[in-house]
């Protein structure tokens, strides 16, 4: 019997762990699709804010004075963004091993750190790097909100010539099922940035913008920089619960394998048992 009893509350101990997983799994699947769902929206408003930055840029005869323009410089902030809980398979390392490897490229004295994830800000602190501003509570909740405040204040340093650089390290969720952690320059803001886009209308010269083409172009790549923002946040978030949807699927077939075998060992410890139970009872009778 004591065989049975050992059976019988593993088996307990690993259905009780396959309900977290499963659990855990239509979670992570459900907040997934909601990512994808806010990507798609922005997408929409980020392209369409690209393509007129583009048309602007071409219609001028004159080079831009817009201060997100200016060429690169040495002190280079990283903007990295992680989750803030584990159980997503190789997630959060994969991402957080770019940043340092991209970090590297500056020097100590040259580079700050942003942090948005608790993982993110863990590691570096265990690295001996203590982020020098770290955003809480941001990557469950990808928000226009959070994205505006993120830019303001990176656009803030920035035009005060306090960073010259920002790059933001994220992982892009691609053909929704391939995970990519990615390295993109946020600033400056260059004009083949936009070259890409798809253009709205044939570039006119001698346009009159209201109040001016460069306060218009202004307004629009502040736009740009908040929905680009907006659009890593949600990346990421629809990456980590990717990771985490797949992380649990397995576990939980794990699971179903292994009850597989516990319950091919509880019918054959079972008729053990009751074999032995019937030798001792025909034992007893004899004697």
């Amino acid at each position: 019997m004591g065989a049975l009893q050992e059976i019988r509350h593993h088996r307990r101990a690993v259905e009780d762990t396959r309900k977290i997983t499963r659990a855990m799994y239509l979670i992570a699947s459900a907040k997934m699709k909601r990512a994808t769902r806010m990507h798609d929206q922005n997408e929409i408003s980020f392209e369409r804010t690209r393509s007129n930055i583009r048309f602007i840029l071409e219609s001028m005869f004159t080079p831009t004075s817009n201060p997100f323009f200016r060429p690169h410089g040495e002190n280079t902030a990283y903007l990295v963004i992680a989750g803030d809980k584990g159980l997503c398979g190789g997630y959060n390392h994969d991402a957080l091993r770019l940043a340092e490897s991209e970090m590297e490229r500056t020097p100590p004295d040259k580079r700050s750190l942003f942090t948005i994830g608790h993982m993110a800000a863990e590691y570096f602190i265990r690295k001996g790097q203590h982020p020098d501003v770290h955003y809480q509570h941001v990557i469950q909740d990808p928000t226009l909100r959070n994205a505006r405040e993120i830019t303001n204040e990176l656009c803030y340093m920035f035009s005060r010539n306090m960073l010259d650089n920002v790059y933001v390290v994220y992982t892009q969720l691609r053909n929704g099922s391939i995970l990519a952690p990615t390295a993109r320059r946020l600033l400056p803001v260059l004009r083949e940035d936009f070259m890409d886009a798809a253009p709205i209308e044939t570039p006119v010269h001698g346009l009159e913008y209201y109040p001016s083409r460069f306060e218009a172009l202004d307004m629009m790549v502040k736009h740009y920089l908040i929905g680009w923002v907006y659009s890593a946040l949600v990346q990421a978030f629809a990456s980590e619960h990717f990771a985490r949807m797949t992380a649990m699927y397995a576990a939980t077939h794990n699971a179903d394998e292994m009850l597989s075998r516990l319950n091919v060992q509880w019918g054959r410890a079972r008729q053990a048992a009751i074999t032995q139970e019937i030798i001792e009872i025909m034992a007893g009778t004899g004697g």
